[in-house]
C-alpha cells in the first residue's frame, strides 16, 4: 500500500489543493514575496478541481482502511525518518531540479505517515561522531501511547552498549 502514495498524491495531494486554497489571492496581489520554490509548490493545487479533491478524500479512507488491516498485528513500525544524512545546500540553491529531488526524497517517509493521519516520532540512532539520522518510530492514528511505548524500550535500548557474542555480559 505504501507504494501506491506516489500515483495518489500525483496531482499535489492534499498539501497542495490546500495550500492553493489559502495563498491563491496572496500569489495574485503579492507573488513576489513569496520563494518561487514555494510558490511553485503551491500553484500544483491550482490544477486540482473539487471533485479531484473529493476522489482524493475517499482514495485516502480506502488506503488508510487497508494500511490499518496490515499493521494490525504490529505495535508499530520502523523505518527511517528521512532516506538520507542532510545533503549540501550549495547544490540545492543552484538547481531546482536538484532541490525539488531532495525535498522529495525527504518528505518521502514523514508524508506517508501524513497521509495516514498516523502518529510518529523520531529517534536519534546515529553513532557517537557521524551525521544525524533518525529512526521513525510510527503506527495508525490514535496509536500515540504505543509508539511513545516503543520508543522509550528502543531509546532504552540505544543507550545499552553493544554486547557481543564472545561477551560475558
Amino acid at each position: 500500500a505504501l507504494a501506491e502514495l506516489a500515483a495518489l498524491n500525483a496531482a499535489g495531494g492534499f498539501s497542495a489543493a490546500e495550500s492553493w486554497a489559502w495563498h491563491r489571492r496572496l500569489l495574485a496581489s503579492d507573488g513576489e514575496r513569496y520563494d518561487p520554490r514555494v510558490a511553485l509548490r503551491i500553484r500544483r493545487g491550482e490544477k486540482m478541481s473539487a471533485a479531484d479533491y473529493v476522489e482524493l478524500t475517499w482514495a485516502r479512507r480506502d488506503w488508510i482502511a487497508r494500511m490499518e488491516a496490515a499493521l494490525a498485528g504490529f505495535d508499530a513500525m520502523l523505518s527511517p525518518t528521512v532516506p538520507m544524512v542532510a545533503p549540501p545546500i550549495e547544490p540545492l540553491v543552484a538547481s531546482d531540479e536538484a532541490f525539488f529531488a531532495v525535498n522529495g526524497a525527504l518528505l518521502r517517509n514523514p508524508s506517508a505517515i501524513n497521509f495516514l493521519d498516523g502518529c510518529a516520532l523520531s529517534l536519534p540512532c546515529q553513532a557517537s561522531g557521524e551525521m544525524p539520522v533518525g529512526l521513525m518510530v510510527w503506527s495508525a492514528a490514535l496509536r500515540d501511547d504505543v509508539v511513545l511505548d516503543a520508543s522509550l524500550a528502543i531509546e532504552a535500548a540505544l543507550d545499552q552498549p553493544m554486547k557481543t557474542a564472545d561477551s560475558n555480559g
